[in-house]
């Protein structure tokens, strides 16, 4: 019957059950169940909360992973997880604020299934997240990140995007290929339009011959496609994206922070000028006009 109607039923694994049923499995089956139900919600809402975005719920996972590692042997259910277990674990993680969001919408959710007793995040405060300086690339990670580019087509187009457009992950993962304008070396990312430079013309254009080399007959309209994108219109996933760079000493954001920062330290830290270039707001401008200031006063001034 569905050969008659020509419908094309989509059976590939799903990436956010694919990387659960990968990072997930060393759990408790109770301690699997739950988070299962808190994952599910997440995706499909309530009549009271709408559904959360895949990357959001990519990043609540990752963020409580360790939390799950460290107390998995000591645990069945979450119904065990105590006020103390968590303030303590929190004391000592670098990004104490953000762990803790995940942790509070894990077990809200829980205590309002009724599958917890009482919520452990209950009056615990994990702070205001750490506002981070941005940081250029050493020599060593400069090399190590274009040795590594050079060997992959599509990684070698985020390291160019991220490193020498400075655009965002989300950015990049959406970027159509009607943006990339190689005839008239334009690239117009939701209409930043900016000159297209040798490196990134290249990169772009050998990624395209390898995407056609292996999918020959996609019609994504995005500019990066994976095998489960190629046969949709969907743009590549945070999961596709974190596995690409998996291997790099630094990620994306850290390629961008290096970028902004070396057009600051090349343009007299001017904030306004950063807003324009990079479609930046004042306050990420400011953050980045201060990171070159700040480097400078702690240098001293140039030997005479």
């Amino acid at each position: 019957m569905f050969e008659d109607l020509e419908i094309f039923l989509d059976d590939r694994p799903d990436a956010l059950d694919a990387w659960c049923t990968e990072h997930l499995a060393f759990l408790a089956p109770d301690i699997r169940a739950e988070l299962d139900t808190w994952v599910k919600i997440l995706r499909h809402g309530t009549p009271r909360r709408g559904p959360r975005a895949q990357a959001t719920i990519g990043t609540y996972l990752r963020n409580i992973l360790p939390f799950l590692t460290e107390y998995a042997a000591k645990y069945t259910t979450l119904r065990q997880v105590t006020r103390d277990d968590i303030t303590n674990w929190l004391a000592h993680r670098p990004y104490r604020a953000r762990d803790a969001s995940a942790l509070r919408s894990l077990f809200r959710t829980l205590k309002a299934e009724r599958l917890v007793f009482a919520n452990p995040m209950r009056g615990v405060n994990g702070g205001k997240p750490a506002t981070t300086i941005p940081t250029s690339l050493t020599t060593d990670e400069v090399e190590f990140v274009a040795q590594a580019a050079r060997q992959d087509p599509a990684l070698r187009v985020v390291v160019a995007l991220a490193g020498i457009h400075a655009l965002p992950a989300r950015r990049i993962r959406s970027m159509l290929l009607e943006e990339a304008d190689l005839p008239g070396r334009r690239l117009d990312p939701e209409g930043l339009d900016r000159p297209l430079d040798d490196y990134t013309a290249e990169a772009i254009t050998d990624y395209l011959a390898h995407r056609h080399r292996r999918w020959p007959n996609s019609t994504n309209p995005h500019l990066l496609i994976s095998r489960n994108t190629a046969t949709t219109t969907a743009a590549v996933g945070t999961f596709w994206m974190d596995r690409l760079v998996k291997e790099l000493p630094v990620g994306v954001d850290r390629l961008r922070q290096d970028r902004i920062l070396e057009e600051a330290l090349a343009n007299g830290a001017d904030p306004l000028h950063l807003a324009h270039v990079f479609s930046l707001g004042t306050r990420t401008s400011l953050r980045y006009t201060s990171a070159v200031a700040t480097s400078a006063a702690e240098q001293g001034p140039p030997t005479p």
